[in-house]
């Protein structure tokens, strides 16, 4: 009887202590790595969809334009097109960071 009380303690120790090891490895390691691999995941996705919508929202606007708006004059397109996206990227590339300084 003693025996047998004292392999269900072992037994029961051993399988606690290997399931607050596997707990803690997923916390540490598996967590932060399915976590990682969703916001590449995410992001990729997101980008994807991002681009295909910015170029079928220019698409559609050269074509609106230059049916209705401009009759049938594309550079009036162009150029509002093209001082919309220089106005974009002007603001953001105001709002860069600074550069790291390379000191050393």
């Amino acid at each position: 009887m003693a025996e047998n009380d004292f392999s269900e303690g072992l037994s029961a120790r051993v399988l606690d202590t290997v399931d607050v090891v596997v707990a803690t490895v997923n916390d540490k390691a598996v967590r932060p790595a399915i976590i990682a691999a969703r916001g590449i995941v995410f992001g990729i996705v997101i980008a994807v969809v991002g681009l295909a919508v910015a170029v079928l929202l220019s698409v559609g606007f050269i074509r609106l334009a230059n049916s209705y708006l401009t009759a049938h004059h594309v550079w009036i397109a162009y150029l509002v097109l093209g001082g919309l996206f220089c106005g974009i990227g002007a603001f953001l590339y105001s709002k860069r960071g600074v550069a790291p300084s390379s000191d050393g």
